[in-house]
């Protein structure tokens, strides 16, 4: 498989992630706790949402590293 088609699976597989991550019924179970006197629906979004962006970075990021020419000193 090509790497662009890797590259896709991927993106599509992060996105089908958010919208598990973000569906409302999983958010309700976060509504009604806390944690150390933070709700816990707002760290659970935070930590999601971060992830996300961590696991898009790391998928775009790879291009990057593998597309560039190797460096010389």
């Amino acid at each position: 498989m090509p790497e662009e088609a890797r590259r896709r699976d991927r993106l599509i597989g992060l996105f089908f992630c958010g919208v598990v991550l973000f569906d409302p019924p999983l958010l309700a179970l976060f509504s009604d706790a806390s944690w150390r006197g933070w709700p816990l629906i707002y760290v659970y979004v935070f930590l999601a949402w971060a992830g996300l962006i961590a696991g898009v970075a790391m998928v775009t990021e790879r291009r990057r590293r593998l597309s560039r020419p190797p460096v010389e000193d």
